[in-house]
């Protein structure tokens, strides 16, 4: 599972196969400062390439992560009792004996 940075006319784009995980674009007013797109159309603060990267990089590894935490089954993914068929035999001892004080003569 390889990230891959890609570019897409100006703008830096990172992908896993196929599936784009952000974009990082060129700043329209300041010449060498990018900004990493948001959710909603929204633009980061400005920053240096480098810096706008590893933003989209972390994010892209916390959503990784948050995928493969639901995608994982329940440990047990069956409600069943453990034992299948009729209840073992049962042995019941006998009700105590009533202990009697002996009878004087």
């Amino acid at each position: 599972m390889t990230l891959t940075w890609r570019r897409a006319g100006a703008d830096w784009v990172l992908f896993l196969r196929g599936h784009r995980f952000g974009r990082v674009v060129p700043d329209n007013k300041y010449p060498g400062m990018w900004r990493s797109t948001l959710s909603g159309g929204r633009l980061s603060d400005m920053t240096n390439l480098a810096w706008a990267k590893n933003a989209v990089l972390v994010a892209a590894e916390r959503e990784l992560e948050w995928e493969a935490r639901t995608n994982t089954p329940p440990k047990c993914p069956e409600k069943e009792v453990s034992f299948q068929g009729p209840a073992p035999p049962r042995r019941f001892s006998p009700p105590p004996q009533s202990i009697t004080a002996p009878s004087s003569i």
